[in-house]
């Protein structure tokens, strides 16, 4: 299976229990490689101890154990995290057994050997976007892909706790969007919210920038100047691309966000703040720790509370939304008048089908260019236009890419999934797809049209 089409579980994080070492060890690290914290015990004991301080969002834990039953662990495991889901592993005792457990709490039962596909699958849907938050976040994002719907699952716990955030994510997947729905969905939403971009400001600038500066303190320096630590008291401050931050000022900024004192540029007197960190960066901190290149005591200090975002490219349901967003509003921008042209099925594969190296952001910046470019009469956008406004890539077919087809979907919708890849394939044209697909072009249609 093409490693691009596999489920990611970045931002997941799982319990599994089981008493044999080498299930912990094949299993955990099949769900480790596709992105999921994991984190295992080989007991009842261990893992109520592990409960203690690990708030997973599902265990998966074996149905008989060496001294208990993973049952005894479903009550402890749901009174401390309340929307968790609890799945267990049935080996040893009957299918019957593994369902009537169900109705002490257990979500489902998996049945051995677990597939980790079919198990990751599971997570992504079993595991969405509570529909309060998503009302609560509706102002700020535009989302409703499973995974970006789990990577956003606790973000109005996080906002109201008021500890540090840490976004990691790629270029364009929106990172600073989510710092400010943090900040407007916190206690804080009235005070102020700051952004720095710590890539963008010479080293030698950084202590002006972040601390400030007295009169007098430099050449040119003729009055005295707040920086942005000072400019966020009692609000937000959002270091974006944290990762690019000097090795020689990290230990500066380590030592403010322990003790909450700054100093001005040229002044002795130390300044007390109350200051909300958030940080964004695109690289691995994890690897920079390893490389040398990031302090590991700052990363502990930042990554109190972790948010991973997925790429865009990993989201097909949030292309679809966000495609058509970006669309209509570049034409409203334009001032043209609803109704709007909408795009096709056959457009929504393509989009569907590309890489999205720019992420969000060069998806909204290709709609903008779509939008300049359709003629005012045009009532629907087919293939055409979007296969001229996208990179030439190499043909899928030809590169020997596959395509991935969930578990649990009907034959329908399995059939649905290979005709978008093969229009995605060749580009748009139903022709050229019908016969990649070994049928006519007219049946094409007609399935097209069922969809």
């Amino acid at each position: 299976m093409n490693k691009d089409n596999l489920p990611k579980l970045n931002g997941f994080s799982l319990l599994l229990v089981d008493d044999d070492p080498a299930i912990i060890r094949s299993l955990g690290r099949s769900l480790r490689g596709l992105g999921a914290t994991v984190r295992s015990a080989g007991s009842v004991k261990e893992a109520e101890l592990a409960l203690t301080n690990f708030r997973p969002d599902a265990v998966l834990s074996d149905l008989q154990l060496k001294d208990g039953e993973g049952l005894q662990l479903v009550s402890s495991y749901l009174s401390h995290v309340p929307n968790g889901h609890f799945y267990l592993i049935t080996g040893h005792g009957s299918v019957k057994n593994a369902v009537e457990s169900i109705k002490l709490g257990v979500k489902d039962y998996f049945q051995k050997p677990v597939d980790p596909i079919e198990l990751a699958q599971r997570l992504i849907n079993d595991l969405p976007l509570q529909e309060e938050t998503k009302q609560q976040l509706a102002p700020y994002l535009l989302l409703q892909d499973p995974l970006m719907e789990h990577a956003l699952c606790d973000l109005p716990q996080i906002a109201n706790s008021l500890q540090a955030v840490l976004i990691q994510g790629e270029s364009g997947t929106g990172k600073e969007l989510i710092a400010r729905a943090v900040h407007e969905l916190s206690p804080l939403a009235e005070e102020a919210f700051v952004a720095i971009n710590c890539g963008a400001i010479p080293e030698t600038l950084l202590e002006d920038e972040l601390f400030g500066h007295e009169k007098g303190a430099f050449t040119g320096a003729q009055k005295m100047r707040k920086g942005h630590f000072e400019q966020a008291d009692g609000g937000t401050l959002f270091l974006d691309e944290i990762g690019e931050m000097p090795l020689t000022f990290q230990v500066r900024l380590l030592r403010v966000l322990e003790d909450g004192i700054i100093q001005r540029v040229g002044s002795e007197q130390s300044i007390s703040l109350k200051v909300r960190i958030i940080a964004a960066t695109h690289k691995n901190l994890e690897e920079a720790v390893t490389s040398g290149l990031f302090r590991q005591d700052l990363l502990y200090r930042l990554n109190i509370l972790p948010i991973q975002l997925p790429p865009l490219r990993m989201r097909p349901a949030d292309i679809q939304l966000l495609s058509t967003h970006f669309l209509k509003r570049s034409l409203l921008d334009m001032q043209r008048s609803p109704p709007w042209p909408t795009l096709t099925e056959e457009s929504i594969a393509l989009l569907v089908g590309y890489d999205w190296p720019g992420n969000v952001r060069e998806l909204r910046n290709m709609m903008t260019r779509l939008a300049v470019r359709l003629p005012v009469e045009i009532k629907q956008v087919d293939s055409q236009w979007i296969s001229g406004l996208l990179p030439q890539t190499s043909n899928t077919i030809n590169s020997g890419r596959g395509i991935f087809i969930p578990t649990g979907k009907t034959l329908a919708e399995a059939e649905l999934i290979m005709i978008n890849a093969a229009l995605s394939d060749s580009g748009g044209n139903r022709v050229e797809a019908a016969k990649i697909l070994g049928m006519g072009e007219r049946t094409l249609r007609r399935k097209l049209n069922k969809s």
